[in-house]
């Protein structure tokens, strides 16, 4: 579960290629605050396994696009999101998926975390 990682990677990306790769520890802290620590670090995208509803909340309200219930090796996912196939079966945590593809916010599971930021027009 997001709220409860120890750590956060994040990239930043421009111009189609990764920029700068950093990983970040992360404290126990409210969802309040974890979403105004993430947010500091201009992260734009969070992909994560699980999360919780008030956390998730906070992160959207703060800009942050979350993108939850995946799984998969942190590359081989990465890639997948930058060619925007993150939704693909494969990265599709079990039993968090409905009949229709739709991530289901109040399911939780194991933590895949990685965050990335922008640079240069965006993430692409």
């Amino acid at each position: 579960m997001f709220d409860t990682a120890s750590r956060l990677l994040v990239v930043r990306r421009g111009r189609g290629r990764e920029i700068e790769r950093k990983e970040f520890v992360l404290s126990a802290l409210a969802s309040n605050a974890l979403a105004r620590s993430v947010t500091e670090l201009r992260v734009d995208v969070l992909l994560c396994a699980a999360i919780s509803q008030p956390l998730r909340l906070a992160l959207e309200r703060s800009g942050v696009r979350v993108e939850a219930h995946l799984c998969g090796e942190v590359e081989t996912l990465l890639a997948a999101f930058c060619a925007g196939n993150c939704r693909r079966a494969e990265f599709r945590m079990p039993g968090c998926w409905g009949e229709h593809g739709r991530s289901s916010p109040s399911r939780r599971n194991s933590p895949a975390r990685m965050a990335e930021t922008p640079q240069a027009g965006g993430v692409h």
